[in-house]
């Protein structure tokens, strides 16, 4: 099942717009994003200067000290989406950016960012909450939960015919931040892999002993494996950083390849049986985690 995402931030001080903006416009270290596919992320607005200048010129003059002076929306879908890449994106972002005109109006829309250089594209957009009245109202759109369900099913709606659902509605899955989202995916990669090689029994043959050891080896970081497909799996199910896994199995055969070599003696024909071993374990593994 692929799913469309929104998510939302409360932006309360100029100070917070401007760390945001930061992170948007790469002007501070950015662990998730490369910085070779950085060139290709796309700005409505030229700098973080004239978002900030055209956040300003929208807030009106008497206003609560605690508003909400910028919802900031982060917009994108399951990376197992067929579209990405294809006519299917531009349409997916084009209309994602059309739902947030039609919601707020465009004059409150102080600008729109798409980043590509992420392994999931996304679009983020600032935007001054002003309501019918011409007064800054947060809460008149995202106040309470039945108008966030409203509000994320009606954007499912809006791109339902691409492919993609919404999340399961009434779900007790507790909503992830922009903030805890990218917290997890900067820090989804840290964690290590340490795998113990089994002690080899009396008499038994070095073709053997590389079998055991190839196994033994990924059933101890199948545990890994695991915990880090469970970091992903608070974004709507989907796995929104699905290299974490992939990453975690580059790793296992880095660890069992010096067990392989350090096995001297086997001819080719015990080394590719040993090799088809570890292949064999590995595929298990990778179907139950795509199963769970």
């Amino acid at each position: 099942m692929n799913y469309a995402i929104l998510r939302t931030a409360k932006l309360k001080t100029m100070g917070n717009i401007g760390g945001s903006l930061a992170h948007n416009y790469r002007t501070i270290e950015t662990p998730n994003a490369d910085p070779n596919r950085t060139p290709k992320n796309n700005h409505s607005v030229a700098t973080p200067e004239a978002i900030k200048q055209a956040i300003q010129n929208r807030l009106p003059e008497k206003r609560r000290s605690d508003a909400v002076l910028c919802i900031e929306y982060l917009i994108t879908a399951s990376p197992e989406w067929e579209g990405w890449g294809k006519s299917q994106e531009a349409e997916f972002f084009k209309r994602s950016s059309q739902w947030l005109i039609d919601k707020h109006g465009a004059e409150n829309i102080a600008g729109m960012s798409i980043h590509r250089d992420i392994s999931t594209p996304h679009l983020v957009a600032y935007v001054v909450p002003i309501d019918q009245k011409g007064k800054l109202n947060c809460k008149d759109f995202l106040g309470g939960r039945v108008k966030l369900n409203q509000m994320q099913t009606n954007f499912a709606n809006t791109v339902a015919d691409l492919g993609l659902t919404r999340g399961k509605e009434g779900s007790k899955a507790k909503h992830t931040s922009i903030k805890e989202y990218y917290h997890d995916i900067n820090h989804a990669r840290d964690f290590t892999i340490e795998a113990v090689s089994p002690k080899p029994e009396m008499f038994e043959s070095k073709a053997r002993y590389g079998e055991k050891v190839s196994a033994a080896v990924i059933e101890q970081i199948e545990p890994t494996v695991k915990a880090a497909n469970s970091i992903l799996m608070d974004y709507e199910k989907a796995r929104l950083e699905k290299s974490v896994a992939e990453d975690s199995y580059d790793t296992l055969k880095k660890r069992v390849e010096p067990y392989l070599v350090a096995i001297n003696g086997l001819n080719q024909k015990e080394i590719a049986r040993v090799n088809e071993v570890m292949q064999l374990e590995s595929r298990k593994i990778a179907v139950e985690n795509d199963r769970n």
